[in-house]
Protein backbone atom coordinates (compact mmCIF):
# COMPACT_ATOMS: atom_id res chain seq x y z
CA UNK A 1 0.00 0.00 0.00
CA UNK A 2 1.29 3.46 -0.29
CA UNK A 3 2.55 5.88 1.99
CA UNK A 4 0.49 8.55 3.34
CA UNK A 5 1.40 12.22 3.65
CA UNK A 6 0.13 14.17 6.56
CA UNK A 7 -0.45 17.95 5.66
CA UNK A 8 -2.08 21.14 7.83
CA UNK A 9 -2.32 19.52 11.13
CA UNK A 10 -4.79 20.86 14.01
CA UNK A 11 -4.93 20.28 17.64
CA UNK A 12 -7.40 22.11 19.28
CA UNK A 13 -8.26 21.99 23.16
CA UNK A 14 -11.04 22.67 24.85
CA UNK A 15 -12.38 26.05 26.37
CA UNK A 16 -11.79 25.55 30.03
CA UNK A 17 -8.56 24.61 31.69
CA UNK A 18 -8.75 23.07 35.08
CA UNK A 19 -5.72 21.73 37.98
CA UNK A 20 -6.37 18.36 39.42
CA UNK A 21 -5.53 19.75 42.65
CA UNK A 22 -8.20 22.70 41.60
CA UNK A 23 -10.46 20.19 40.80
CA UNK A 24 -9.94 17.63 44.04
CA UNK A 25 -9.56 20.14 46.42
CA UNK A 26 -12.23 22.36 45.49
CA UNK A 27 -14.98 21.16 43.22
CA UNK A 28 -15.26 17.62 44.44
CA UNK A 29 -13.66 17.88 47.95
CA UNK A 30 -17.09 17.43 49.67
CA UNK A 31 -17.53 14.16 47.93
CA UNK A 32 -14.00 12.72 48.06
CA UNK A 33 -11.97 11.09 50.67
CA UNK A 34 -8.79 12.45 51.60
CA UNK A 35 -6.96 9.27 50.86
CA UNK A 36 -8.80 9.59 46.61
CA UNK A 37 -7.37 13.29 46.90
CA UNK A 38 -4.04 12.83 47.55
CA UNK A 39 -3.88 9.76 45.01
CA UNK A 40 -5.36 11.90 42.56
CA UNK A 41 -2.88 14.81 42.64
CA UNK A 42 0.48 12.67 43.54
CA UNK A 43 0.10 9.38 41.20
CA UNK A 44 -1.67 10.35 38.06
CA UNK A 45 0.92 12.21 36.40
CA UNK A 46 -1.34 15.09 35.03
CA UNK A 47 -1.25 18.32 36.56
CA UNK A 48 -4.11 20.00 34.13
CA UNK A 49 -6.72 18.88 31.85
CA UNK A 50 -9.47 20.70 29.44
CA UNK A 51 -12.78 20.41 29.53
CA UNK A 52 -15.57 21.61 27.60
CA UNK A 53 -17.77 22.93 30.97
CA UNK A 54 -17.32 25.61 33.00
CA UNK A 55 -17.38 23.91 36.32
CA UNK A 56 -18.44 27.22 38.65
CA UNK A 57 -21.47 26.87 37.31
CA UNK A 58 -22.29 23.41 38.17
CA UNK A 59 -23.46 22.49 41.73
CA UNK A 60 -21.58 18.66 42.07
CA UNK A 61 -24.05 17.71 44.66
CA UNK A 62 -27.46 17.59 42.46
CA UNK A 63 -28.31 14.78 40.42
CA UNK A 64 -29.19 16.41 37.21
CA UNK A 65 -27.75 16.05 33.17
CA UNK A 66 -25.92 19.30 32.23
CA UNK A 67 -25.27 20.22 29.24
CA UNK A 68 -21.25 20.99 28.24
CA UNK A 69 -21.06 24.67 27.63
CA UNK A 70 -18.86 23.93 24.17
CA UNK A 71 -20.34 21.51 21.91
CA UNK A 72 -17.79 18.10 20.22
CA UNK A 73 -19.34 19.34 16.97
CA UNK A 74 -18.77 22.98 17.04
CA UNK A 75 -15.40 22.37 18.46
CA UNK A 76 -15.40 19.99 15.28
CA UNK A 77 -16.20 22.56 13.07
CA UNK A 78 -13.44 25.05 13.90
CA UNK A 79 -10.61 22.65 14.00
CA UNK A 80 -11.53 21.47 10.69
CA UNK A 81 -12.09 25.34 9.36
CA UNK A 82 -8.69 25.94 10.68
CA UNK A 83 -7.16 22.30 8.36
CA UNK A 84 -9.05 23.17 5.82
CA UNK A 85 -8.13 26.83 4.91
CA UNK A 86 -6.79 27.31 1.30
CA UNK A 87 -7.95 24.09 0.96
CA UNK A 88 -10.25 23.60 -2.00
CA UNK A 89 -13.17 20.75 -0.42
CA UNK A 90 -14.56 19.43 -3.46
CA UNK A 91 -10.95 18.05 -3.36
CA UNK A 92 -11.35 15.15 -0.11
CA UNK A 93 -12.85 12.14 -1.46
CA UNK A 94 -12.92 10.34 2.22
CA UNK A 95 -14.28 11.91 5.43
CA UNK A 96 -13.11 10.13 8.28
CA UNK A 97 -14.32 10.90 11.46
CA UNK A 98 -13.28 9.30 15.57
CA UNK A 99 -16.21 10.48 17.46
CA UNK A 100 -16.02 9.52 21.03
CA UNK A 101 -19.39 11.85 21.74
CA UNK A 102 -21.68 10.14 24.56
CA UNK A 103 -24.54 10.61 22.61
CA UNK A 104 -24.08 7.48 20.77
CA UNK A 105 -27.23 7.50 19.71
CA UNK A 106 -26.93 10.54 17.24
CA UNK A 107 -26.17 9.98 13.60
CA UNK A 108 -22.82 10.23 12.62
CA UNK A 109 -21.32 13.64 12.60
CA UNK A 110 -20.47 13.76 9.17
CA UNK A 111 -24.20 14.34 8.74
CA UNK A 112 -23.69 17.79 9.65
CA UNK A 113 -20.27 18.28 8.80
CA UNK A 114 -20.74 17.69 5.16
CA UNK A 115 -22.75 20.54 4.36
CA UNK A 116 -20.95 22.61 7.07
CA UNK A 117 -17.56 22.38 5.11
CA UNK A 118 -18.92 22.27 1.91
CA UNK A 119 -17.69 19.14 0.71
CA UNK A 120 -19.00 17.24 -2.17
CA UNK A 121 -22.07 15.34 -2.22
CA UNK A 122 -20.16 12.09 -4.19
CA UNK A 123 -18.06 11.76 -0.86
CA UNK A 124 -16.86 8.96 1.20
CA UNK A 125 -17.81 8.81 5.01
CA UNK A 126 -16.84 6.33 7.59
CA UNK A 127 -17.24 6.98 11.23
CA UNK A 128 -15.51 5.05 13.75
CA UNK A 129 -17.44 5.21 17.14
CA UNK A 130 -16.04 3.72 20.30
CA UNK A 131 -12.72 2.38 18.97
CA UNK A 132 -11.87 4.99 21.50
CA UNK A 133 -7.76 5.68 22.49
CA UNK A 134 -6.15 3.59 19.42
CA UNK A 135 -8.44 4.28 16.04
CA UNK A 136 -6.05 6.80 14.33
CA UNK A 137 -3.74 4.23 12.64
CA UNK A 138 -7.46 2.50 11.12
CA UNK A 139 -8.23 5.63 9.27
CA UNK A 140 -4.54 5.75 7.94
CA UNK A 141 -4.97 2.30 6.61
CA UNK A 142 -8.31 2.86 5.33
CA UNK A 143 -6.97 5.79 3.91
CA UNK A 144 -4.09 3.96 1.87
CA UNK A 145 -6.25 1.61 0.64
CA UNK A 146 -8.29 4.69 -0.82
CA UNK A 147 -5.53 6.16 -2.49
CA UNK A 148 -5.58 2.78 -4.61
CA UNK A 149 -8.35 3.67 -5.95
CA UNK A 150 -8.47 6.97 -5.87
CA UNK A 151 -4.59 8.49 -6.30
CA UNK A 152 -5.69 11.65 -7.11
CA UNK A 153 -7.78 12.17 -4.21
CA UNK A 154 -7.39 13.02 -0.52
CA UNK A 155 -8.87 11.92 2.33
CA UNK A 156 -9.97 14.28 5.79
CA UNK A 157 -9.42 12.81 9.06
CA UNK A 158 -11.40 14.42 12.36
CA UNK A 159 -10.87 13.06 15.77
CA UNK A 160 -12.81 14.47 18.61
CA UNK A 161 -12.36 12.97 22.34
CA UNK A 162 -15.10 14.00 24.22
CA UNK A 163 -15.54 11.81 27.55
CA UNK A 164 -16.52 14.76 30.24
CA UNK A 165 -20.31 14.42 30.01
CA UNK A 166 -20.15 10.65 30.79
CA UNK A 167 -17.91 11.07 33.90
CA UNK A 168 -19.56 13.92 35.19
CA UNK A 169 -22.99 12.75 34.97
CA UNK A 170 -21.94 9.87 36.72
CA UNK A 171 -19.87 11.92 39.49
CA UNK A 172 -22.79 13.89 40.63
CA UNK A 173 -25.08 11.17 41.21
CA UNK A 174 -22.31 9.75 43.73
CA UNK A 175 -22.45 11.00 47.50
CA UNK A 176 -19.37 10.00 48.44
CA UNK A 177 -16.26 8.23 46.75
CA UNK A 178 -13.37 5.94 48.60
CA UNK A 179 -10.52 3.98 47.16
CA UNK A 180 -12.02 1.09 48.48
CA UNK A 181 -15.06 1.41 46.36
CA UNK A 182 -13.94 0.77 43.04
CA UNK A 183 -16.58 1.39 39.96
CA UNK A 184 -16.81 4.54 41.91
CA UNK A 185 -13.18 5.19 42.35
CA UNK A 186 -12.17 4.24 38.35
CA UNK A 187 -15.09 7.05 37.43
CA UNK A 188 -12.91 9.56 39.02
CA UNK A 189 -9.86 8.68 37.84
CA UNK A 190 -11.59 8.68 34.11
CA UNK A 191 -13.13 12.11 34.70
CA UNK A 192 -10.14 13.34 36.48
CA UNK A 193 -7.93 12.30 33.12
CA UNK A 194 -9.24 13.01 30.33
CA UNK A 195 -8.99 15.95 28.21
CA UNK A 196 -11.81 17.40 25.71
CA UNK A 197 -10.08 18.08 22.53
CA UNK A 198 -10.45 17.44 18.48
CA UNK A 199 -7.63 17.19 16.23
CA UNK A 200 -7.90 17.15 12.30
CA UNK A 201 -5.33 16.34 9.00
CA UNK A 202 -5.59 16.01 5.50
CA UNK A 203 -4.03 12.45 4.17
CA UNK A 204 -2.72 12.51 0.66
CA UNK A 205 -1.13 9.78 -1.53
CA UNK A 206 1.70 12.40 -2.88
CA UNK A 207 3.63 14.92 -1.17
CA UNK A 208 2.97 18.94 -2.12
CA UNK A 209 4.33 21.52 -0.29
CA UNK A 210 2.20 21.75 2.71
CA UNK A 211 2.95 17.95 3.55
CA UNK A 212 4.47 18.15 7.31
CA UNK A 213 4.73 14.22 7.98
CA UNK A 214 4.90 10.93 5.85
CA UNK A 215 3.69 7.40 7.39
CA UNK A 216 4.90 4.76 4.94
CA UNK A 217 1.59 2.31 5.37
CA UNK A 218 4.07 -1.00 6.08
CA UNK A 219 4.91 0.57 9.40
CA UNK A 220 1.43 0.55 10.70
CA UNK A 221 0.90 -2.70 12.69
CA UNK A 222 -2.43 -3.32 14.66
CA UNK A 223 -3.16 -5.80 17.24
CA UNK A 224 -6.49 -6.75 18.83
CA UNK A 225 -6.81 -7.97 22.21
CA UNK A 226 -8.31 -11.36 21.34
CA UNK A 227 -8.00 -12.55 25.30
CA UNK A 228 -10.54 -10.72 26.93
CA UNK A 229 -14.15 -11.81 26.26
CA UNK A 230 -15.57 -9.75 28.65
CA UNK A 231 -16.76 -6.23 27.77
CA UNK A 232 -13.86 -3.73 29.22
CA UNK A 233 -16.63 -1.29 29.64
CA UNK A 234 -20.24 -0.85 28.82
CA UNK A 235 -22.96 2.32 27.83
CA UNK A 236 -26.75 1.57 28.53
CA UNK A 237 -29.78 3.23 29.26
CA UNK A 238 -31.17 3.94 32.67
CA UNK A 239 -34.98 2.76 33.52
CA UNK A 240 -36.17 6.48 34.13
CA UNK A 241 -38.15 8.61 32.53
CA UNK A 242 -35.57 11.11 31.17
CA UNK A 243 -33.89 7.99 29.60
CA UNK A 244 -30.62 9.08 30.82
CA UNK A 245 -27.56 7.75 29.21
CA UNK A 246 -25.28 6.08 32.08
CA UNK A 247 -22.17 4.96 31.53
CA UNK A 248 -21.48 1.85 33.59
CA UNK A 249 -17.74 0.99 33.68
CA UNK A 250 -16.60 -2.30 34.65
CA UNK A 251 -12.88 -2.18 34.36
CA UNK A 252 -9.65 -3.97 35.52
CA UNK A 253 -7.15 -1.78 34.73
CA UNK A 254 -4.02 -3.49 35.75
CA UNK A 255 -5.32 -6.62 33.58
CA UNK A 256 -5.72 -3.92 30.72
CA UNK A 257 -2.24 -2.36 31.06
CA UNK A 258 -0.50 -5.54 31.27
CA UNK A 259 -2.25 -6.78 28.31
CA UNK A 260 -1.97 -3.06 26.25
CA UNK A 261 1.99 -3.26 27.00
CA UNK A 262 2.17 -7.20 26.14
CA UNK A 263 0.75 -6.26 22.33
CA UNK A 264 2.79 -3.11 22.50
CA UNK A 265 6.03 -5.01 22.95
CA UNK A 266 4.84 -7.49 20.63
CA UNK A 267 4.26 -4.84 17.71
CA UNK A 268 7.65 -3.54 18.32
CA UNK A 269 9.07 -6.81 18.01
CA UNK A 270 7.74 -7.16 14.60
CA UNK A 271 8.69 -3.61 13.24
CA UNK A 272 12.11 -4.09 14.48
CA UNK A 273 11.93 -7.28 12.25
CA UNK A 274 10.16 -5.99 9.58
CA UNK A 275 12.18 -2.47 9.20
CA UNK A 276 15.48 -2.54 10.77
CA UNK A 277 17.09 0.09 8.89
CA UNK A 278 14.10 2.45 9.86
CA UNK A 279 14.12 0.93 13.28
CA UNK A 280 17.41 1.55 14.80
CA UNK A 281 16.78 5.49 13.15
CA UNK A 282 14.18 6.31 15.68
CA UNK A 283 14.88 9.28 17.67
CA UNK A 284 11.59 9.91 19.49
CA UNK A 285 9.10 7.58 20.95
CA UNK A 286 5.53 9.34 21.19
CA UNK A 287 2.88 6.60 23.77
CA UNK A 288 -0.97 7.10 24.49
CA UNK A 289 -1.11 9.67 27.03
CA UNK A 290 -3.25 7.19 29.34
CA UNK A 291 -1.68 8.25 32.64
CA UNK A 292 1.71 7.71 34.09
CA UNK A 293 0.98 4.55 35.76
CA UNK A 294 0.26 3.22 31.97
CA UNK A 295 3.08 5.17 30.35
CA UNK A 296 5.68 3.57 32.62
CA UNK A 297 4.58 0.24 32.52
CA UNK A 298 4.11 0.27 28.84
CA UNK A 299 7.90 2.44 28.37
CA UNK A 300 9.41 -0.52 30.56
CA UNK A 301 7.55 -3.52 28.45
CA UNK A 302 8.54 -2.22 25.22
CA UNK A 303 12.34 -1.33 26.25
CA UNK A 304 11.96 2.01 25.01
CA UNK A 305 14.67 4.65 26.51
CA UNK A 306 12.69 7.20 28.64
CA UNK A 307 15.05 10.16 27.71
CA UNK A 308 13.51 9.52 24.49
CA UNK A 309 9.71 9.57 25.74
CA UNK A 310 10.24 13.00 27.51
CA UNK A 311 7.54 14.91 25.12
CA UNK A 312 4.91 12.66 25.88
CA UNK A 313 5.10 12.79 29.80
CA UNK A 314 5.33 16.90 28.93
CA UNK A 315 2.48 16.38 26.94
CA UNK A 316 0.37 14.21 29.59
CA UNK A 317 1.00 16.67 32.32
CA UNK A 318 -0.03 19.30 30.71
CA UNK A 319 -3.31 18.30 28.62
CA UNK A 320 -3.78 15.15 30.66
CA UNK A 321 -5.12 12.07 28.22
CA UNK A 322 -5.98 13.12 24.93
CA UNK A 323 -7.78 9.98 24.12
CA UNK A 324 -7.82 9.13 20.21
CA UNK A 325 -6.05 12.88 19.83
CA UNK A 326 -2.94 11.54 21.22
CA UNK A 327 -1.32 10.49 18.40
CA UNK A 328 -1.95 13.52 16.28
CA UNK A 329 -1.40 16.14 19.19
CA UNK A 330 2.23 14.24 19.66
CA UNK A 331 3.10 14.85 15.73
CA UNK A 332 1.60 17.99 15.82
CA UNK A 333 3.79 18.65 18.79
CA UNK A 334 7.29 17.36 17.57
CA UNK A 335 6.33 19.55 14.30
CA UNK A 336 5.74 22.82 16.96
CA UNK A 337 8.66 22.21 19.18
CA UNK A 338 10.95 21.20 16.56
CA UNK A 339 11.87 18.10 17.89
CA UNK A 340 13.04 16.26 14.66
CA UNK A 341 15.04 17.99 12.15
CA UNK A 342 13.80 16.96 8.54
CA UNK A 343 13.54 13.29 7.49
CA UNK A 344 14.05 12.61 11.35
CA UNK A 345 11.77 9.20 12.38
CA UNK A 346 9.69 8.83 15.32
CA UNK A 347 7.42 6.34 16.60
CA UNK A 348 4.30 5.91 17.81
CA UNK A 349 2.75 3.40 20.60
CA UNK A 350 -0.88 4.33 20.98
CA UNK A 351 -3.53 1.42 22.57
CA UNK A 352 -7.42 1.44 23.90
CA UNK A 353 -10.06 -0.75 24.74
CA UNK A 354 -9.73 -3.01 21.62
CA UNK A 355 -6.12 -3.34 21.55
CA UNK A 356 -2.72 -1.49 20.09
CA UNK A 357 -1.61 0.20 16.96
CA UNK A 358 2.35 1.16 15.94
CA UNK A 359 3.43 3.77 13.06
CA UNK A 360 6.42 5.22 12.62
CA UNK A 361 6.66 8.60 10.96
CA UNK A 362 9.13 11.16 8.96
CA UNK A 363 9.41 14.75 9.91
CA UNK A 364 9.47 15.97 5.67
CA UNK A 365 8.89 20.05 6.82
Amino acid sequence: MPSVNLSNIVFTKAKFRYSISEIVDDFLKKKLDKEVREYAKNELGIDYVYKSYDFSKIDFDKGDFVEPDVSLNDMYYKTAKKSLRGINPKKIGLFITINDNQQYLDPSPTVELIPRLSFRKDIRAQNFQGLACSSFSESLLNSAGYFLMNDKEDAFVLIGTHYTPWFLDRIKQIKHISKKDKTNFYNLIYFLIFSDAVSSTILSQTKTKNTQIQIDSKSILTLKDTKNTEKNATIKMSPDKKYRIVFDMKLQPKKLREEVADLSAQNLKLLRKKMPSEFKRIKIWGLHTAGGRFVDYVAGKCQIDKTKIGLSYDLMKKTGNTGAVSSLQFINECINKKALSKNNLGCFIDYGWEGVNTFIFRKLN
